[in-house]
């Protein structure tokens, strides 16, 4: 539920990771930064955690960022650091709806935080439960480029490109970037962003904390007399005014808003199967888009001088979405073309993929909160009573990689078994020998911070390697 008449706040969150898969790198780092309404700071976090034994790091990743520290091992555990990062956020947004914003973090950031608060039995959700939204700020500076482009400095290439890069925009911007790529850094440089959207494009702001929700998101596409779109892919800007036309029934994320730079009339005419051609993720007359995720749209009466982001007059399209939102058999139509073709994703193969494989039973959520108030002598014991076997193998990873001594035989033997797997075996995962090899030929051409870098590296995976 959310908290009724509460004050909001803003919680600026990033990641530093071992590599960019969202099912196998881990968060070595995470910054975050907590201000109120108007933006004026509160607090901040910077906390990282070491290396988890059977991840692999990628070595690029690491000439980026620079984080070695989680190769040590009197570092932080990346359990604590998964639990004192929930406990954090969760203070911080106490008696307040929390909007958390991130940096293209809808496909990543998030979906890393929701795996890792998996593997450490915490509860996967937290930037949408309790009141809190969540904004990937990457929209919102897609539509600063596209509709707004006068009032910040745009990171401009050739022919006009415009660059989405985050340190690209605070350079433009005049942003000092101390330590860039580190993660409490980014936080920064999105909160200095935040503050010159807020006094140069105050209509953008206010649309993309609407669309922090799902809710929002949907009045948005549902704006009177019409909504725009304006992306920026592959550093080319496009915009596309737009109107809703269907919900999916069996998954309401999933939203059908139709092109207004298609005739309308046309659609009526369709047979269903040519309806379904014409609903696609773009180029096509009807478009998908999930409203559970920030999108760069805002209602196009709240852009200035909007007849020149058009290609046809403002008139004609506002009779056309009119059309579109009139018509109850074709928003019908499209809804249940929505729901009857969905596609079938195969079942996850290996654990960390099936963080949505289904909620825990309420018996194993609180069977989860026992084992964390728990000694870890004591969590053993507690294996068995988890109903669902994928919170009883993650229990056992806990206890094996942070207190191995309290392990049987029998759970050793397959946690070793484990380890062999994800050094050794193939699969979507990042091998010790790549890495190793990787790691060799970056370090033959390295000097100075780079080549001690790839030297801790090395060190590392070759430890890795003997000790197995």
């Amino acid at each position: 539920m959310s908290q009724l008449n509460a004050d909001s706040c803003y919680i600026f969150t990033d990641t530093e990771t071992t590599g960019l898969d969202i099912n196998f790198s881990q968060i070595i780092q995470v910054g975050s930064i907590l201000t109120d309404e108007s933006l004026n700071q509160e607090n901040s976090q910077d906390i990282g955690s070491k290396l988890l034994p059977w991840v692999v790091p990628s070595p690029e990743a690491f000439l980026v960022h620079k984080k070695t520290e989680c190769l040590e091992e009197n570092a932080m555990s990346h359990y604590e650091m998964m639990k004192l990062l929930r406990n954090t956020w969760l203070d911080w947004s106490k008696k307040r709806n929390a909007v958390y914003i991130t940096y293209n973090g809808h496909r990543f950031d998030e979906e890393l935080f929701r795996r890792q608060f998996y593997w450490n039995l915490l509860p996967l959700y937290i930037t949408n439960t309790l009141g809190a939204s969540r904004l990937d700020m990457m929209s919102t500076l897609q539509l600063v480029a596209n509709f707004f482009p006068d009032s910040l400095k745009l990171p401009t290439f050739e022919e006009n490109e415009v660059s989405m890069k985050l340190t690209d925009w605070s350079d433009a911007n005049s942003i000092e970037i101390i330590n860039a790529h580190d993660a409490l850094a980014d936080c920064v440089q999105m909160l200095e962003l935040s503050k010159l959207i807020i006094k140069n494009a105050a209509p953008v702001w206010k649309a993309s904390i609407k669309g922090a929700s799902k809710n929002g998101n949907l009045e948005l596409l549902q704006s009177q007399p019409f909504a725009m779109i304006g992306e920026v892919v592959r550093r080319k800007r496009f915009t596309y005014p737009v109107t809703f036309c269907g919900q999916n029934p069996k998954m309401n994320n999933e939203v059908a808003v139709a092109d207004l730079y298609f005739d309308p009339d046309q659609l009526n005419e369709l047979t269903d199967s040519e309806l379904l051609e014409q609903i696609g993720n773009s180029g096509t007359a009807i478009r998908k888009v999930r409203i559970n995720k920030s999108l760069p749209v805002m209602s196009s009466d709240q852009i200035p001088n909007i007849d020149t982001f058009l290609d046809i007059p403002y008139d004609q399209l506002e009779e056309r979405a009119r059309k579109i939102q009139e018509n109850v058999k074709l928003q019908t139509r499209v809804s249940e073309l929505l729901a009857s073709n969905q596609i079938n994703y195969p079942p996850p193969k290996y654990l960390e993929q099936s963080v949505y494989s289904g909620f825990p039973s309420d018996a194993d959520d609180l069977w989860m909160e026992r084992f964390h108030s728990l000694p870890w002598e004591e969590r053993s014991k507690l294996l068995d009573g988890f109903e669902d076997s994928r919170y009883k193998e993650l229990a056992e990873r806990l206890i094996c990689s942070h207190s191995s001594e309290l392990a049987s035989p029998d759970m050793m033997s397959r946690y070793q078994n484990f380890l062999n797997q994800r050094l050794y075996d193939k699969g979507p995962w990042l091998s010790l020998e790549k890495s190793l090899e990787k790691t060799k030929t970056l370090l033959s051409e390295a000097s100075g911070e780079e080549k001690e870098i790839l030297e801790k590296l090395e060190k590392n995976l070759s430890d890795k390697n003997s000790f197995i």
